[in-house]
């Protein structure tokens, strides 16, 4: 055993005690095949020095750590690439097209923006990679209004094929995503990225974006459930929303649906005033709220599908140890099972111990 820095580290060197941050949370476990992404994290605790064994790891286990992840080789992906270039020449578009509206307070070209938004999502449908994929990867794109609203208009039109609409339903429900936080343009800046607590008053103008957006969307040319999308998405099925605290029975359908996609878009994304969730801690706790808030068949749906779409990939757990997700319990869903290495971990029995990170 001995002591060496974290930045004279290598992957396949082995842990030889349990190493613990300052505030005594577990980083990483005693026998811990170090990877890349592991030394990392001790880096990110500020971890200087820590103790290994004299022993290397075997070599089937470093070919399981040093492998390329599933989001690594997504990244590399040529679709991907070219998804990532379209999908901020999307954002760029609404950006130029939708400010104008704003300001002027005019009429635009809605069925422009439709159609490029449903061009990029066409571009994936033979791609090797999946749309969920895709977005998963997108999160470090920096998430403005815009590109939130494009998020919500591929998950949108995701969503609905999981619901089995037909190809006009899905249309709708895409441009439903599209333009449902068009009222947060009216929103200064100054709130809408602060990164502390919104005061009372905040709050209050933030609320106002339902109201704003269905004021700019009134005189123009779409499909009234888009119009109720924009005003109707932070709505809640047991009448704790707003703007008008309606229950299930007044929220038009699209309007459920939009609000379960803003909510896990905006959960997963980063902000200006906290990381990005974990989309398994979002999930459970969406779970938690399906039965109550939002439409119940809509949200199991939704969770079930998503859950699904991360099977293959790499986690990271609260106990240190990483692996794959290769099973979805469809009774937990926020607890798959984890091959790590030779071993499995079925989380459903295992409720102390969490997904971390998708890495």
């Amino acid at each position: 055993m001995q002591k060496i820095l974290v930045r004279d580290l290598k992957p396949g060197m082995i842990t030889a005690e349990d190493i613990y941050s300052i505030d005594g949370q577990l980083i990483l476990s005693k026998d811990f095949v170090l990877t890349q992404d592991s030394i990392s994290r001790l880096e990110s605790f500020a971890i200087y020095s820590i103790r290994i064994t004299d022993q290397i790891s075997t070599p089937y286990r470093e070919v399981i750590n040093q492998a390329p992840s599933a989001k690594e080789k997504v990244r590399a992906n040529p679709d991907f690439k070219a998804f990532k270039v379209s999908f901020e020449e999307n954002v760029d578009t609404l950006k130029t097209t939708l400010s104008q509206v704003v300001r002027a307070n005019s009429n635009f070209d809605a069925e422009n923006v439709i159609s490029q938004t449903l061009s990029l999502i066409g571009k994936t449908e033979k791609s090797s990679i999946s749309m969920m994929d895709m977005l998963l990867n997108m999160r470090d794109y920096d998430d403005s209004t815009y590109a939130h609203m494009v998020n919500c208009s591929i998950l949108c039109n995701v969503f609905a094929g999981w619901l089995r609409m037909n190809q006009e339903e899905r249309v709708l429900a895409t441009t439903c995503g599209l333009f449902h936080d068009i009222g947060n343009l009216r929103i200064t800046e100054d709130i809408l990225k602060k990164p502390g607590e919104l005061t009372v008053r905040e709050r209050e103008v933030v609320k106002r974006h339902t109201m704003e957006g269905y004021s700019i969307l009134a005189e123009q040319k779409l499909h009234p459930e888009v119009k109720n999308a924009a005003l109707m998405h932070h709505e809640r099925c047991d009448g704790s929303g707003y703007p008008y605290g309606f229950t299930a029975d007044k929220i038009s359908r699209f309007s459920k649906m939009t609000a379960i996609v803003d909510v896990f878009n905006a959960m997963t994304s980063k902000r200006v005033y906290r990381k990005a969730i974990c989309p398994f801690t979002v999930v459970e706790e969406l779970q938690s709220a399906e039965f109550s808030q939002y439409d119940p068949d809509m949200m199991l749906t939704f969770l079930k599908n998503v859950t699904n779409s991360f099977i293959g990939n790499r986690v990271r757990l609260s106990n240190g140890i990483e692996g794959e997700v290769v099973f979805i319990n469809p009774n937990a869903l926020s607890h798959p099972t984890i091959q790590c290495g030779q071993k499995f971990l079925d989380l459903s029995q295992h409720k102390d111990i969490k997904i971390t990170a998708i890495i």
